[in-house]
């Protein structure tokens, strides 16, 4: 019987020790990742530009164009989805017709509609 409960409690000696190594292992590799988005908020513009001009050039293009806008200093949210209501709220401070409602008005004069 003293085995027995010897025996038992090796195992769970040793099934803890693989538990804690798991876990542990785990969080060292999660850790990273946070560290990365940090350190991208907290470029300057100009930074942003260089990096993206490692890139690519034409992702450097594109940098500096998003970082000329207004919404420059708004950061973007994955989570965040785009929505209807915030297309449209988009589409409506745009002064400019969208490709699709530019189409729509040449085939109404097309038509005669």
């Amino acid at each position: 019987m003293q085995s027995l409960l010897k025996a038992l409690a090796q195992k769970a000696v040793v099934l803890g020790l693989m538990l804690l190594i798991v876990f542990s292992s785990l969080n060292i590799f999660v850790a990273p990742s946070y560290a990365i988005t940090a350190s991208r908020d907290k470029l300057t513009s100009q930074d942003k530009i260089d990096r993206a001009y490692q890139y690519r050039e034409g992702a450097g293009i594109l940098e500096e164009e998003k970082q000329a806008s207004a919404s420059a200093k708004q950061i973007f949210k994955p989570e965040d989805k785009a929505n209807i209501e915030s297309v449209k709220a988009s589409q409506a401070t745009d002064s400019e017709k969208s490709l699709v409602e530019q189409g729509k008005d040449l085939l109404e004069k097309v038509t005669g509609k």
